[in-house]
C-alpha cells in the first residue's frame, strides 16, 4: 500500500509539473506574439478608420459634384400617337422638343429632382408612376451615380447608395433610388439628408391653431366628458389641416395647374395668330398638349380611380380637377394618419383629462401634436452610402 501511495504522488507530482511547464511556454509565447497581436488590431482598426473616413468623404464628394452632361427623355413618342422612321430626318427636332439635357448640376440637385418626378405608389408589389413620362429620368440618374461611384472608388470597394422619400411617413406614396448591390451587415455607412424642391411645407405652428394655449386654459376647469370631447375633435381637426397641407403639397407635384394654364394660353394664341394661314383639315392638336392630357387622364384612371378627362382642356376644368386630386390626396392621407395614430391619441387624450396641471396638459398636447408634425413633414431626402 505505501509504494501504491507512492506512485500515485509521483504521477500527481508529474502532472502538477507538466501543468506548470506548459503555462510557462503559454506566457513565453505570448510575450512573443502579442507585439504581432496587437499590431494587427491596430491594422484592422486603422484600416476601418480609413474606410469610414473614405466613405464620409466620398458621399460630401458625390452630392457636390458637378454632372457634366445629364440626358433623359421625357416621354415615348407613342403617347402623341406619332410613329416616326428611326433615321428620319424629323427625328432632331423632336428630340430637342421631348429630350432634356442638363448641364453642370450637382448629384444632390438630380437626385432631389428624381425623388419629386418620378413619385410612385406602392402597393400589392406594384409601383405605379404618378408622372409616366418621367421613368427614364430614374434611369439615368442611377446610371450617372454608378458611373461616378465606379470612377472614384476604382474597384477597392464594393458600394451600394440607397436614397428614400416619403411626404407621409409610411404611406404608400413614396420615392426611391438604390445603386450597387445589397450590403452586408457590417458594411460602413454614411448617411446624409437634402432637401427637396417643394413650393410649400406644411407649417407646426398652422397644426397647433385647433388645440392652441387658450383653448386648453379655458377647458381646464371643465368636467372630464367636456374635455375629453373637446380634446378629440382638436386633435381630429389637426390631422384633417396636416391632411390638407400635405395633400396640396402632393398634388402641387403631380398636378402642374400653373403648367397646363400656360398651355392653354399659349394654344389659345397659336389658334387665334394662325387662324387664316392654316389648314383647315389640319386639326391635329399641339403635341405637348396631348403629352399634358395623356398624364392627367393616367393620373386620374390609374392612380385615383376617378373618370376620364373631357375632351377639351380649360382653365375651369382644371381648377375642378385639382380640386378633387386634392381632396382624394387629403382623404387618403387622412386616413392612413388616423391609421397610424388614433390609438396613442386616445392614450394622450386620456393623461389631458386627468391632468390637474395646465402645463402637464399642455406638455402632453405638444408631443402629440408633433408627432403629427413629423409625420407630414417629411421636406427633405435621406440618403445612405454603404462601401465594404
Amino acid at each position: 500500500m505505501p509504494k501504491t501511495k507512492l506512485i500515485e504522488d509521483q504521477r500527481a507530482f508529474s502532472s502538477t509539473a507538466d501543468a506548470l511547464f506548459f503555462l510557462v511556454l503559454i506566457s513565453i509565447a505570448t510575450v512573443i506574439l502579442m507585439p504581432s497581436i496587437m499590431a494587427e488590431r491596430q491594422y484592422d482598426a486603422a484600416a476601418y478608420t480609413a474606410t469610414q473616413d473614405f466613405d464620409k468623404h466620398l458621399l460630401s464628394s458625390l452630392l457636390n459634384s458637378n454632372v457634366d452632361d445629364f440626358e433623359y427623355e421625357i416621354t415615348p413618342l407613342a403617347i402623341t400617337g406619332i410613329t416616326i422612321p428611326e433615321n428620319a430626318l424629323i427625328n432632331d427636332p423632336i428630340n430637342t422638343m421631348f429630350g432634356r439635357q442638363q448641364h453642370h448640376r450637382t448629384f444632390a440637385d438630380m437626385i432631389a429632382e428624381d425623388m419629386v418626378l418620378t413619385l410612385a405608389m406602392n402597393g400589392n408589389g406594384t409601383t405605379r408612376y404618378i408622372n409616366p413620362i418621367a421613368q427614364e429620368h430614374k434611369e439615368k440618374t442611377s446610371d450617372a451615380i454608378a458611373s461616378y461611384l465606379d470612377t472614384r472608388i476604382g474597384g477597392r470597394y464594393d458600394y451600394h447608395l440607397q436614397a428614400n422619400w416619403e411626404p407621409v411617413e409610411d404611406y404608400p406614396l413614396k420615392n426611391s433610388i438604390s445603386v450597387g448591390i445589397t450590403p452586408p451587415y457590417d458594411a460602413i455607412r454614411q448617411s446624409s439628408r437634402i432637401t427637396l424642391p417643394l413650393n410649400t411645407r406644411t407649417s407646426r405652428d398652422e397644426l397647433f391653431v385647433n388645440i392652441n394655449d387658450s383653448m386648453l386654459e379655458e377647458l381646464h376647469n371643465s368636467s372630464n366628458t367636456t374635455k375629453f370631447s373637446a380634446y378629440h375633435e382638436a386633435f381630429n381637426n389637426t390631422i384633417e389641416e396636416a391632411s390638407t397641407s400635405t395633400a396640396e403639397l402632393i398634388t402641387d407635384i403631380v398636378f402642374p395647374s400653373d403648367y397646363l394654364r400656360s398651355l392653354i394660353r399659349q394654344d389659345i394664341t397659336q389658334s387665334t395668330e394662325t387662324v387664316f394661314i392654316s389648314n383647315p383639315h389640319d386639326d391635329k392638336e399641339d403635341p405637348e398638349m396631348l403629352i399634358a392630357e395623356y398624364i392627367l387622364n393616367y393620373s386620374m384612371k390609374t392612380i385615383y380611380g376617378s373618370s376620364s378627362m373631357p375632351a377639351e382642356l380649360n382653365n375651369s376644368i382644371i381648377s375642378i380637377i385639382e380640386k378633387e386630386i386634392i381632396e382624394r390626396n387629403q382623404q387618403n392621407i387622412a386616413t392612413h394618419l388616423h391609421n397610424d395614430i388614433d390609438q396613442k391619441i386616445n392614450e394622450t387624450v386620456s393623461q389631458m383629462v386627468n391632468s390637474t396641471n395646465i402645463s402637464t396638459t399642455k406638455e402632453l398636447r405638444d408631443v402629440q401634436v408633433d408627432e403629427i408634425y413629423r409625420k407630414v413633414n417629411n421636406g427633405y431626402v435621406d440618403i445612405t452610402l454603404s462601401i465594404w
